[in-house]
């Protein structure tokens, strides 16, 4: 599953999160293990959620703040 280019929005609950930073994930935007099926040298972003709050995962895999997206995407 390739990388898209826009953000998977996501109405987050508290917990730790693994997200996909390889663009392969088939759950995107939660890592599924296929960076390491797949060797592509990526591995997930932990991420500690403290409190319910809305976030945007970036997909197009150029952020400078992974795994949040900051709109680069939109600036190609």
């Amino acid at each position: 599953m390739p990388y898209q280019n826009e953000p998977h929005p996501i109405n987050e609950t508290p917990g730790t999160k693994h997200y996909c930073t390889c663009g392969e994930s088939g759950n995107k935007p939660y890592c599924d293990g296929s960076h390491e099926k797949l060797e592509t040298g990526k591995s997930p972003a932990q991420i500690k959620i403290s409190e319910e709050k809305k976030v945007f995962i970036c997909d197009c895999g150029k952020t400078r703040n992974s795994p949040f997206c900051d709109g680069t995407h939109s600036k190609q």
